[in-house]
């Protein structure tokens, strides 16, 4: 996990002398190097989430160290250098490491998440322990998007084990159940109904949580019926009048 960021880069093995994967590198790629030694691990794909510097900072340095090549889902590949497309769902089995692409659009158009057996789900932007992914920032989708990444996610059975982009890891289960963003859209709670500002637009405010760097995430739906996942930094409460 890089300190400042608080992102995570992955290093998943199918066995000691066999091959390997990163998925993402945003964070000091020196202990996923040694690994490799350590463990004569061979590095055959970084794979990517998505392409923003806290994600592919590393992603030369480990290919020029490595030869490994570059993999981002289609949509992504062209804004992130060097990268190979993946298809939606495609799988790729390195030995007996199998690796399947799973799309996650939202907190970008082409953001992908990765399944691997034996090891679990790597979500990226798209979901944290208690929280969801901005909807907002450089290439981002639509609210639409995440909503239906989020029901991907839950497809997997609740104890698969999810490795966000930041910060700790999670289960299925566990964010199923505790999440407060997916316990609105499961229609276990109801949203809320305050109004604020969120970006400089009159909205309302649907949900406000903690989000995995200590700050908060809001949903909010603007008074045209956009809805998005924005950093609470950028919301501020009205006060009834």
């Amino acid at each position: 996990m890089d300190p400042g960021w608080l992102s995570n880069a992955y290093l998943v093995g199918e066995r000691e002398g066999g091959p390997a994967v990163v998925i993402d590198s945003g964070a000091p790629i020196a202990p996923l190097l040694d690994a490799l030694v350590a463990r004569r691990l061979s590095l055959a794909a970084i794979l990517t989430t998505h392409r923003h510097l806290d994600h592919v900072q590393g992603h030369a340095e480990l290919a020029e160290r490595t030869g490994a090549r570059v993999y981002a889902l289609a949509p992504e590949a062209p804004h992130v250098a060097q990268a190979s497309p993946l298809d939606f769902e495609e799988e790729r089995a390195w030995g007996g490491l199998r690796v399947r692409a799973v799309p996650l659009p939202g907190h970008t158009v082409g953001h992908a998440g990765y399944f691997i057996e034996g090891a679990g789900l790597f979500t990226g932007d798209c979901l944290f322990a208690g929280s969801l992914g901005g909807t907002v920032g450089p290439g981002h989708g639509v609210f639409e998007d995440a909503r239906r990444a989020v029901d991907r996610i839950l497809r997997f059975p609740d104890h698969t084990t999810i490795h966000p982009g930041h910060s700790g890891a999670t289960s299925v289960g566990a964010e199923r159940a505790r999440n407060p963003f997916i316990r609105v859209l499961l229609g276990m709670e109801p949203g809320g109904r305050g109004r604020c500002r969120a970006l400089g637009r009159p909205a309302r405010l649907i949900v406000l949580a903690r989000d995995y760097d200590g700050g908060t995430k809001a949903w909010v739906r603007f008074d045209d019926g956009e809805d998005a996942l924005v950093p609470g930094s950028r919301v501020s409460r009205e006060e009834p009048g």
